[in-house]
């Protein structure tokens, strides 16, 4: 961890509001016209830079408990005028959340212009206001992350951005606590400026006073109503449910437009569905005109249903944000990044609302690739979708998802991170993200020596998965691999060997891991069913975790891995198949479990070394011409479950890159996402839309490509 030192400024928050909820500021500082003009800046939560009304920034990167990153961002080209505001939208939401965990709220910031500070919080040139227009008391956007937006503008946070003489009532700033600062470590993401593709369709709406569909979809009330470990306001405190307002109206679709974006009127009560070219990560920006007092509405999706945005789609989001404001000329930019495909914008006035603009401020890795030149149409396209894919999830971390979670998840960040190196050649972000894991001395909520399954996140249910942590390690032995980053291993050891002991209170006599605790993940399928007491492919990523340890640390660990091989191959393989658990009977004898059988086991026994096609020739072969794509087609094997996407289609076709059976690779690849790059230009989390459609991990079939074109590659 490389520490950061300012050299004058000072953590500040409003005076007594550091643990309030959902509480936000905007500061400001006005500098004069200069050269080399740098803004070094850190936050508890999120910061969204403007200067002179145009967005700049949004930052930190992010870090675990205790820790602070600070961005430094060169400003001299934004300065076009002799009186210049500097400007910072500052969330403070405390709550605990996968995203951004709760701390108490501070912001600290100095301008530094050829080497000098000209301006430092809680010393000189900094003032702040409370941002009263962003209205406090909603709903959380999702379970995972913090508040929904929702806006009731009066012009003072415009004016207080971009006049130098604005009129404003001042808080009072306290200093906070010492914090610990760390450099940024990742590169700054791109804010490319795109427009919405086309206008897919205009309608009509009675708005009611009720829910349309009389009930809120009960997956809302997960983190709607406040709940031991979802905290937000009660829900008789609440002023607005974004998605309820976008509900209680009846929608009437009037006409199929599908056409180019062109500035549109809205009539009273009418909406309009826009579409980008492929699901997109960024801030939502409008620029609007209304005649008279107006509520605008917008709701959000990575799908469209017949050409319309249905926010009771994926009720794991509240994916919508509202504005109201009076009459006049509005630029509107969403202080949070989301996932958009699909955009529906609805009037609700009793006057016309003009749409000079609708696109999005791309929040993006800043990479320009190449086509893949595949000589094949379909596999370039998905090539593509691979790295629009990557580039919406990897930033300051690896994250699951860009619009749900944006969660830093282990497993999924193992995948990602060699599309890191195969793309830039670097490791930065891998380093900073496995880096965060090791802040903390513990993990309050989860069991001690257990690693989170995701971080930097709170996590009040106490939930984990043991085999996630597992995963931390092979991460950890590919990530020496590729860099020879001795000091971060080291590191990490005292947290891996209390992952070790652990486990190891959960061995039985046969050496293998039994009626482990809390959330055992195999995969997104039956397999996850099947893990009960005794599972087998958990145990053989606990001796690949093993032999990673010997590797990193102590070479003793290699024999204790391969006796867990040994007895799993006693144990689970008869018939032809490796069966995925046991079950202890009452009178303490353990029993195979014949009936479940899945294609995941099978892939994980390959991957993990229990089995190779030396020593299970037939298996091998069995999966490699009757498993993967085709099978879904041919109907074979059909007592063995199939595999979804995650992991299994993904250790399937490593398995077969490591084999280098490459035709058989292109035939899953075009297989498992032809669908998928044709419907929304990205690679998604299962092989049907019921999860997100832009998930980070799936990115890693540019690896494949990689290696079979002869490209750049990970190892």
């Amino acid at each position: 961890m490389k520490k950061y030192s300012f050299k004058e400024a000072l953590p500040v928050w409003e005076k007594g509001e550091d643990k309030s909820m959902n509480y936000h500021l905007v500061f400001r500082s006005i500098i004069a016209k200069k050269e080399n003009v740098v803004v070094a800046v850190s936050a508890s939560n999120m910061y969204q830079m403007f200067v002179n009304g145009v967005m700049v920034e949004e930052g930190p990167a992010r870090a675990g408990h205790g820790y602070y990153r600070v961005d430094e961002i060169n400003i001299t080209k934004y300065l076009t005028k002799e009186e210049n505001v500097v400007a910072f939208f500052v969330a403070g939401y405390y709550v605990e959340n996968f995203y951004l965990i709760k701390q108490p709220s501070f912001f600290c910031c100095e301008i530094i212009a050829d080497g000098e500070v000209i301006a430092s919080t809680g010393k000189r040139g900094f003032v702040a206001k409370y941002n009263g227009e962003r209205i406090r008391k909603v709903a959380r956007f999702s379970y995972q992350r913090a508040f929904s937006e929702y806006y009731v503008l009066n012009g003072e946070n415009q004016d207080f951005i971009m006049n130098v003489d604005a009129r404003f009532k001042e808080v009072v700033l306290e200093e906070t606590e010492h914090k610990s600062f760390l450099t940024r470590g990742v590169p700054y993401p791109k804010y490319d400026r795109v427009s919405v593709d086309k206008a897919v369709a205009k309608g009509t709406v009675l708005f009611r006073n009720e829910l349309a569909n009389t009930e809120r979809h009960p997956m809302l009330n997960r983190f709607v109503t406040p709940t031991f470990d979802c905290e937000g306001y009660a829900l008789d405190d609440v002023e607005f449910i974004n998605s309820d307002e976008v509900e209680k109206g009846i929608y009437t679709k009037t006409e199929d437009v599908n056409a180019p974006f062109e500035p549109t009127a809205l009539d009273s009560d009418e909406y309009i569905v826009y579409k980008f070219k492929c699901i997109n990560c960024g801030f939502i920006k409008l620029e609007v005109e209304a005649s008279e007092d107006c509520q605008l509405l917008c709701a959000f999706d990575e799908l469209d249903v017949d050409g319309d945005v249905d926010t009771q789609r994926l009720p794991s989001t509240i994916a919508s944000i509202i504005w109201s404001f009076k009459a006049g000329k509005y630029t509107l930019i969403a202080n949070e990044p989301y996932s958009v495909h699909y955009m529906k914008l609805i009037n609700r006035s009793a006057g016309k609302l003009k749409i000079n603009y609708a696109g999005m401020i791309e929040y993006k890795f800043p990479l320009d690739v190449k086509p893949l030149n595949s000589g094949n149409e379909n596999l370039d396209k998905i090539y593509l979708a691979a790295v629009e894919t990557f580039r919406q999830n990897t930033l300051d971390i690896y994250m699951d998802c860009a619009s749900r979670e944006r969660a830093g998840w282990l497993c999924d960040s193992f995948f990602t991170s060699r599309v890191e190196k195969a793309l830039t050649g670097k490791s930065l972000v891998e380093k900073n993200f496995l880096e965060n894991f090791l802040m903390p001395e513990s993990f309050k909520y989860i069991e001690k020596g257990m690693l989170p399954m995701c971080y930097p996140a709170d996590f009040p249910s106490g939930e984990f998965i043991p085999n996630w942590a597992m995963w931390y390690v092979l991460e950890l032995e590919e990530y020496f691999g590729r860099t020879g980053d001795r000091e971060l291993v080291d590191m990490a050891k005292k947290k891996v060997f209390e992952l070790l002991q652990y486990f190891e209170e959960f061995e039985n006599e046969d050496g293998l891991l039994e009626k482990l605790r809390n959330w055992i993940f195999v995969e997104w399928s039956p397999a996850n069913d099947f893990v009960r007491d005794v599972s087998y492919p958990t145990n053989m990523l606990y001796a690949r975790m093993l032999e990673a340890v010997g590797k990193l640390y102590d070479s003793k660990y290699f024999e204790k891995a391969k006796k867990i091989k040994e007895v799993i191959n006693k144990q689970s393989f008869f018939d032809g198949f490796y069966h995925d658990h046991a079950m202890r009977e009452e009178d303490g004898t353990l029993r195979v479990v014949k009936k479940d059988i899945t294609e995941t086991c099978q892939y994980y026994a390959f991957y993990m070394g229990c089995a190779t096609k030396e020593t299970k020739p037939e298996l091998f072969k069995t999966l490699i011409e009757d498993f993967g794509a085709k099978r879904s087609k041919t109907g074979k094997w059909a007592e063995i479950h199939p595999s979804n996407v995650f992991i299994g289609n993904y250790l399937r076709l490593d398995i077969l890159c490591r084999e280098k059976l490459y035709d058989e690779i292109l035939v899953d690849v075009e297989g498992f996402f032809t669908h998928m790059q044709e419907r929304t230009g990205t690679l998604w989390e299962l092989l049907t839309t019921g999860g997100t459609c832009c998930h980070g991990f799936a990115s890693h079939v540019i690896v494949w490509l990689h290696t079979i074109f002869n490209k750049p590659g990970a190892f």
